[in-house]
């Protein structure tokens, strides 16, 4: 566990793909290092920066009862390519899987063109697609260990670096969320996905009145469990590194407006906005933006969230 994210989820991949003579993996130039000696094979196909035809080709492979497996960045693979997605693969409820690499600012450096923070809602507003967040380490070899037990469409956001810092958390596919820290008489709850799931367990430590939930699965989940557990709390907040619209805000606000429950909630997410700054860290981005952990922490304290 104690290695890169992506490593771990593409030696998973890997593994399969050597095994299973009806998987192909599709990237549009993209490398990953876990599949580096498998590029060679007659099953792996790099169309180059053609992201449509790449959808094209992945679609006409899982037409034939193959698995495609495509990846690449994260906005290059959803933008470039929405109606393709859309209609070559979704409508077909097809045996496709894209796992997009570098979610909301880890590529921070490269500005907007790079910074994936709208593209959970983009596929979600596809009817057939089925979306993951991976968050930490643990989730990372849960999901790409169990990949082609999610049938149909799925669009899986995958991060970058050593994302080890959860211990003792077993994630349920199907439940679709679970706590990742737990305080004694908490009542407040922090709602999260994906790299900011680490400073929401790192501030619930500090403040020790804070429960922490990773809600990384955003189609089919255990909807009714997950309004009972979140409902119980005196306070809601939502801390999510991507726009209010493009991430799980608007999912969560919709799902407790149906079920009537009179919640108190208040959200801290990514100004809708294009950031036109380059060679920025993606702490420096947080702090620009003002939704950094000492953000999320200052507000916490002034119950200003």
């Amino acid at each position: 566990m104690d290695k890169d994210i992506r490593d771990i989820f593409f030696d998973n991949i890997r593994s399969k793909f050597i095994k299973n003579n009806n998987i192909f993996i599709l990237t549009n130039d993209a490398d990953v290092f876990s599949l580096k000696k498998s590029r060679k094979h007659k099953r792996f196909i790099d169309v180059g920066v053609s992201e449509q035809n790449l959808i094209n080709v992945a679609s006409g492979l899982s037409k034939s009862k193959k698995i495609s497996i495509i990846y690449g960045f994260c906005t290059f693979l959803t933008f470039r390519c929405y109606e393709q997605i859309k209609f070559n693969i979704a409508s077909h409820k097809l045996e496709c899987k894209i796992i997009g690499v570098g979610p909301g600012f880890s590529f921070s450096n490269d500005g907007p063109t790079h910074h994936a923070i709208q593209d959970i809602m983009l596929m979600y507003l596809i009817p057939e697609m089925e979306i993951i967040n991976i968050s930490d380490n643990i989730l990372a070899n849960t999901v790409s260990k169990k990949l082609l037990l999610i049938k149909g469409p799925l669009y899986v956001r995958l991060d970058k670096g050593n994302l080890n810092y959860i211990r003792n958390v077993s994630y349920d596919l199907n439940k679709g969320f679970e706590y990742i820290y737990k305080n004694k008489n908490a009542k407040q709850l922090i709602i999260t996905t994906g790299y900011f799931c680490k400073d929401s367990i790192k501030l619930a430590k500090k403040l020790k009145n804070i429960d922490v939930i990773n809600f990384f699965r955003f189609k089919k989940f255990n909807k009714k469990l997950f309004i009972s557990k979140i409902t119980k709390y005196k306070k809601i907040n939502i801390y999510d590194e991507n726009t209010f619209h493009g991430g799980i805000s608007t999912i969560i606000e919709n799902l407790i407006r149906r079920s009537k429950k009179n919640v108190n909630i208040s959200y801290l997410n990514v100004p809708s906005l294009q950031l036109f700054k380059y060679s920025q860290s993606r702490e420096r981005i947080h702090k620009i933006l003002n939704i950094s952990y000492d953000n999320l922490l200052n507000k916490i304290k002034k119950n200003d969230f």
